[in-house]
């Protein structure tokens, strides 16, 4: 009989106080200190149930600021084994004026307290598999305090790169907190995940022109490309000496014919563009292409998994893959635009314990593709050797300066214009 799952969420609230940042905590009835949280009741979204708790456990309503991260453990219930799944949200106080008036049928009792004091109650009588929380909420509201998801996450392409590298020195040091702070909770809940060490590259980098041409992967996955564009495709990268070209697994077989003996490797994606293949498929989807000529395979992870923090799910996807193709370089696609600056973080650290070779930004397909900011935190996480930047590659400067922030790898449709550029 499948494990019936249990769905909580709620809130690690903050607010400015008289004395500084302050944390709403809980004693909960089983004599723990902990934070609000409860439930996800039938139609409700995570967001929507840890508002709802965090309102009805306290009298406190506040807005979510990012996602914190999940916990799941295993409980025996009277009707049998249950699996719990928790999800945490950074929160901000809306009333910083409200004190909490706890409901006392559910609580003991609830106070805001100094940040200091709270990670100490917490600390001693907390519960262990939250003792990662404070940290990485540390870096995620001082993230949210200097707006860094608009001045650096969201900077343009086109942003010249003396003011790049002069916002990189400032924010440096708080992405190193975050992978830290990231690596820690994967230790905590999920040490399956917390396998790699990050490798800290400093950036950016010297690019000489002459590497653009082989970073390219000349790609074409547009869902009306015809066998003719493929050839095309593929006298293309003959013609400007790409290192490899990116296509469909229906087209594999056909690309790999035709650069037979070109040094030319031919690329293919796997569960793509979303990512919603399951495991086994995507193992089937690697042996076949494999068998159809190609050397490396670029594989979406379960966004939809990932954005609802469930690294275990992503994990064991990459796993399929990686276990199907064990001497093939495999790419975990990670679809950055859909994740936050600490999910990116722990998709890349838990694709790159599964066994993927590289991380890439994109699909594509997203609204928005390849971005410094993103690339410059995958190489800190990954190395400057194994990040492949994809999506809205289209200037030549941009290429380059995504190659000076981390990117081994190019995945773009508008190779032949950059080297016109």
């Amino acid at each position: 009989m499948a494990e019936r799952i249990e769905r909580a969420a709620g809130g690690f609230v903050l607010r400015r106080g008289q004395h500084g940042t302050e944390v709403l905590l809980i004693d909960d009835a089983y004599g723990h200190v902990s934070f609000p949280k409860g439930h996800v009741e039938p139609g409700e979204t995570w967001e929507d149930a840890a508002i709802r708790e965090v309102r009805e456990e306290t009298g406190i309503t506040a807005r979510i600021l990012a996602p914190l991260g999940r916990v799941e453990y295993p409980i025996e219930r009277a009707e049998g084994h249950v699996r719990k799944q928790v999800r945490l949200f950074l929160m901000e106080e809306l009333d910083e004026q409200d004190e909490p008036s706890y409901q006392a049928e559910e609580i003991r009792g609830a106070a805001f307290y100094p940040w200091a004091e709270a990670e100490r109650l917490h600390r001693a009588q907390g519960y262990a598999n939250w003792n990662w929380v404070f940290a990485k909420a540390d870096v995620l509201w001082r993230w949210h305090e200097r707006h860094w998801e608009a001045r650096w996450r969201q900077l343009p392409l086109a942003t010249e790169a003396s003011e790049i590298d002069r916002l990189w020195d400032e924010v440096r040091p708080l992405l190193d907190d975050l992978v830290a702070a990231v690596g820690a909770e994967l230790a905590a809940v999920a040490p399956a995940a917390a396998g790699w060490q990050p490798v800290l590259d400093p950036l950016p980098r010297a690019v000489a022109e002459s590497a653009l041409r082989p970073a390219i992967e000349h790609t074409l996955l547009r869902p009306e490309a015809s066998a003719l564009d493929v050839l095309r495709l593929c006298q293309e990268a003959q013609t400007h000496r790409f290192g490899r070209v990116c296509v469909a697994p229906q087209h594999v077989a056909l690309a790999a014919q035709r650069l037979a003996g070109s040094g030319i490797q031919v690329v293919s994606v796997l569960g793509f563009p979303h990512g919603h293949t399951l495991p086994a498929a995507l193992a089937a989807e690697a042996a076949a292409a494999l068998a159809a000529g190609a050397s490396e395979l670029d594989m979406v992870i379960p966004i939809g998994a990932m954005c609802e923090d469930d690294v275990w799910t992503v994990l064991e996807h990459v796993r399929a893959v990686t276990a199907a193709a064990p001497a093939t370089p495999v790419k975990a696609i990670l679809e950055a635009h859909y994740l936050s600056i600490g999910q990116l973080c722990a998709a890349a650290l838990t694709a790159l314990a599964g066994g993927a070779r590289w991380v890439k930004t994109s699909t594509g397909f997203a609204p928005s593709g390849a971005r410094v900011a993103d690339v410059a935190l995958l190489a800190r996480v990954a190395g400057a050797e194994r990040v492949k930047a994809a999506g809205g590659i289209r200037q030549r400067a941009v290429a380059l300066q995504l190659m000076r922030y981390g990117a081994d790898r190019l995945g773009t449709s508008s190779g032949v214009m950059l080297c016109r550029e």
